[in-house]
């Protein structure tokens, strides 16, 4: 890579001849017409140079003090103010993807929509909250895939439903044992609720035939058919004074876990993953892939290089990402 002009001289643009090195090994310049000599800088060169070493502090494990060898922090800071600049953008190739995890990550005051394979990033988005209306900006970016693993976020489904209608849904097990943990408790106090906890872990620790998800599907039949009647059990109250509610379901928690999982049933979101005939690939029954594969690592870095402004966390996010795409580029593509 020459830069424009390089071999010509500043005062009179004439060409530069070569005219030995000086004693620190670099080339020196005499001009022909106006006899001026001197060393020629290559600030293509040096931004090259300067943004691969930032990029590389960025995404590496060494703060500004520990970089530091001849220089100090504030001359490092002076040197990269303007790599901050520099925004890595992720290039849509309209690729029909069979598998598509999304999941967001909040920094700072916005959040950062990812879509990714279970190989390498996609395609990012940053938003000041998760809507449908957001989740469907990001998803109109990417041709519908056969399969799409999410958290189940209200807004994922909606954009899903809207912009991927043929696509079909894995929710992701470990959230499904999340909410189910939250609404029984780990330590139930009703033979009900400890049946379906039962059954809820069974589903976490991994359910990977059909004979046993057919087990599993009986059972929780079974269980409903059992305590059908005490999910419904109501508790009244002999004065409520508008706008309070006059009843309310007693065990509302336990009736809502095994409500949840009887609509992931009905809406076929639960054992997609076992559909071998949709793909080629293996379906993801867990969000893992973007939640510890980049969430947790993104977490990591920021932790690193705390007390990074707004600004410059999202950059960061950003080269992280980008570093995780299929088809990346060197940083010194952006300049």
């Amino acid at each position: 890579m020459k830069q424009r002009g390089f071999r010509y001289c500043s005062t009179c643009k004439s060409k530069l001849q070569k005219w030995g090195k000086t004693a620190a090994d670099t080339q020196h310049w005499r001009c022909l017409n106006c006899i001026n000599t001197g060393i020629r800088n290559r600030t293509d060169l040096t931004r090259i140079f300067t943004l691969d070493r930032f990029v590389s502090w960025l995404l590496g494990k060494q703060s500004q003090i520990e970089l530091k060898s001849s220089f100090t922090d504030q001359t490092w800071r002076n040197q990269t103010a303007w790599c901050w600049d520099i925004i890595p953008k992720p290039e849509i190739t309209g690729e029909v993807y069979e598998i598509i995890l999304i999941d967001g990550i909040r920094v700072g005051s916005m959040v950062c929509l990812i879509a990714r394979t279970p190989t390498a990033v996609i395609y990012w988005l940053w938003v000041f909250y998760e809507s449908s209306y957001t989740w469907l900006e990001l998803l109109e970016k990417l041709p519908a895939p056969t399969i799409v693993v999410c958290d189940g976020q209200k807004g994922i489904l909606l954009a899903i439903n809207r912009c991927w209608p043929t696509t079909r849904v894995q929710r992701c097990i470990f959230h499904v044992w999340q909410n189910i943990r939250t609404k029984l408790t780990l330590h139930p106090q009703t033979q009900a609720g400890v049946e379906l906890l039962h059954l809820a872990k069974d589903l976490l620790r991994g359910i990977k035939t059909q004979d046993i998800t057919d087990r599993w599907i009986k059972q929780l039949q079974l269980w409903e058919q059992t305590y059908g009647d005490f999910i419904k059990e109501r508790t009244y109250i002999a004065n409520p004074v508008p706008p309070q509610r006059k009843w309310w379901y007693t065990h509302k928690g336990l009736r809502s876990a095994y409500r949840q999982l009887d609509k992931l049933l009905k809406d076929k979101q639960l054992f997609t993953y076992l559909e071998t005939d949709l793909t080629k690939e293996l379906i993801p029954r867990t969000t893992n892939y973007v939640e510890g594969g980049i969430n947790s690592q993104l977490r990591t870095k920021l932790k690193l290089h705390r007390g990074m402004s707004e600004e410059h966390q999202r950059r960061l996010v950003e080269w992280y990402l980008y570093s995780r795409t299929k088809d990346q580029k060197p940083p010194r593509n952006f300049l």
